[in-house]
């Protein structure tokens, strides 16, 4: 199993500042590479008001994210995480 993987967070303004200081007070589980506005391609909202989201990404400790996805279901629904096999990575390579 890897040691990190890239794994990126979507929350709303509200969220944002309390979700993130949970981030960071994970000190070297979670290496923070980015901090931002959501894009949303406007093909997809077909003229709707677009929601205003915040995205979180950095590389985070594997066995700290599966810790986060049982004790913490409100932060581990907003987690998506990056996973590409050494399988898949290695026939590229080639």
């Amino acid at each position: 199993m890897k040691e990190f993987v890239f794994a990126y967070f979507i929350f709303t303004p509200e969220e944002y500042e309390d979700e993130l200081a949970k981030l960071v007070a994970l000190g070297d589980d979670f290496k923070l590479l980015y901090c931002g506005d959501y894009q949303i391609d406007m093909c997809m909202v077909n003229l709707l008001p677009i929601p205003e989201y915040k995205t979180v990404s950095g590389q985070i400790n594997t066995q700290t994210a599966s810790f986060i996805k049982l004790q913490n279901p409100a932060l581990a629904e907003k987690m998506r995480i990056s996973y590409t096999s050494e399988e898949l990575k290695n026939r590229y390579r080639r």
